[in-house]
């Protein structure tokens, strides 16, 4: 998923990318299932700073069982955490005008609008930011096999040992790492078959000098056909 944003300077995109990922208190923002978590982290110019945002937010909901056996956060730990419209301008000034990757972006970018609808914000993810879903990017890559998260870290050997829960500021750190090895991987083997492009292409002529040139006679036949050809196409004419 990758949708376009207005009044965006170009050059910014290409300096600096934000990899944000969320923790839900369900998997179906439909039935009314809130963030609980936001998390991310900023590269710029392909180098990971000490940029980041990360907040617990009260969803003002319970939090489904399974989703809590996936991050480990249960409501009890966010009744004094603040709700999503009390951090939504900061959240807002830390994308706004930003490229902004997500693995699923689908999924957040549902979540996240439907935050500012609580809130009764009219801002929407495509207005504020520009949307690359590193999913896609990931299954453009990799035309077989798992590309969840976890897969890639695995393929990538991107260090997740600290990663027992999925935490959203933790899944956007790894998320940021694997997008740039995989980037990385990805340059590295289009470097290799314009390489090996160039050499197919380069002309090959074969220098054969010979002491005795050869020379090839038409036999009786060739120049008996030969004759005859040129008798017809006088006639012709």
């Amino acid at each position: 998923m990758r949708k376009s944003c207005p009044d965006l300077d170009s050059e910014d995109f290409q300096l600096i990318q934000v990899f944000l990922d969320t923790e839900t208190t369900g998997i179906d923002v439909s039935a009314g299932h809130r963030i609980i978590e936001l998390g991310a982290t900023v590269v710029r110019d392909g180098m990971h700073t000490n940029e980041e945002f990360h907040q617990l937010l009260n969803p003002e909901r319970e939090i489904d069982p399974e989703a809590s056996e996936v991050h480990g956060i249960t409501i009890e730990m966010l009744a004094n955490e603040p709700r999503f419209r009390d951090v939504a301008d900061r959240f807002i000034d830390f994308i706004r005008g930003r490229e902004v990757f997500m693995h699923n972006a689908t999924f957040d970018v549902r979540f996240i609008d439907a935050e500012f609808q609580h809130a009764n914000r009219a801002e929407r993810m495509a207005d504020l930011c520009r949307i690359t879903d590193t999913m896609t990017l990931a299954k453009q890559i990799h035309k077989s096999g798992q590309v969840s998260l976890d897969a890639l870290c695995s393929k990538y050997a991107v260090d997740r040992t600290d990663r027992d829960k999925h935490g959203a500021l933790l899944d956007s750190q790894l998320l940021a790492e694997v997008y740039l090895r995989m980037l990385e991987s990805k340059n590295s083997l289009l470097g290799e078959l314009e390489e090996s492009e160039e050499v197919y292409e380069e002309p090959r002529f074969l220098k054969i000098q010979r002491q005795n040139p050869l020379v090839i006679h038409a036999t009786d036949a060739e120049l008996a056909a030969h004759e005859e050809y040129m008798r017809k196409l006088a006639a012709e004419t």
